[in-house]
């Protein structure tokens, strides 16, 4: 039995350093992400308006930050703390991208823009939370088995990191879709804070029986979001 479960965590850890290797050199396609949508929406006769994309960078960060006293409560209590951390989501993210748009512009240029720029700044945080990642690999202190073993509870540890640029693809969407929607018709930010705290709850669980049935369903919502988000505006 013992020897089985060290070959297991033998394999385990293989699996995990190449990964790591992986996903250091698949940074730079993460970057692809933005750009592309970048292309996609000036070819569409919405160039990017910089100062839109910057403010939607900015509301990002300050949803961020707002999710901190929920990030220590998440430290402390990791069950209860992280289901309420991921539901918070929706409502601090929704409502911070509809006060940007109400105190700015409803324009579709400008709404589009200001999507890019949020969805484009997580970008930037997952390729931070990339190298952390594969910072752990080789490392055995008892800090870094406890970050593995999390992320393996997760359904992550062993992931191809090309899931991580997939997710993005589908998160990007679903950003860009939203700030779409509740710059067309308001109101809809109402129905947007119960999807969004539910796809990421979603997400999260069944990634831990399988992540490509997760990044499956991530791709469904968030590309049907962003068509809508297109479509309303038509």
């Amino acid at each position: 039995m013992n020897k089985e479960m060290n070959v297991h965590a033998f394999t385990q850890a293989e699996v995990f350093d190449r990964n790591a290797r992986l996903a250091r050199k698949l940074l730079p396609v993460y970057l692809l992400v933005p750009i592309l949508y970048a292309i996609v929406f000036t070819w569409a006769g919405a160039a990017m308006q910089w100062s839109a994309f910057a403010l939607g960078a900015g509301g990002w960060v300050v949803a961020y930050l707002l999710r901190g006293p929920i990030a220590l409560l998440a430290m402390k209590k990791p069950g209860p703390g992280k289901l309420v951390m991921i539901s918070a989501s929706g409502p601090l993210e929704e409502g911070v991208r509809y006060a940007l748009l109400v105190l700015t512009s409803m324009q579709f240029g400008w709404a589009a823009s200001l999507g890019q720029g949020w969805a484009a700044i997580e970008v930037l945080f997952a390729m931070l939370q990339t190298v952390a990642i594969s910072s752990l690999s080789g490392r055995t202190d008892e800090k870094s088995m406890q970050a593995k073993a999390m992320l393996e509870a997760q359904g992550t540890a062993t992931a191809h990191p090309i899931w991580g640029v997939v997710e993005r693809i589908s998160a990007s969407g679903f950003h860009i879709g939203a700030t779409l929607c509740v710059a067309a018709v308001p109101w809809m930010v109402w129905l947007l804070i119960p999807l969004h705290t539910g796809f990421n709850l979603a997400v999260v669980q069944l990634a831990k029986r399988s992540i490509v049935r997760a990044e499956a369903m991530a791709a469904i919502i968030g590309l049907a979001v962003l068509v809508i988000g297109c479509l309303v505006w038509l």
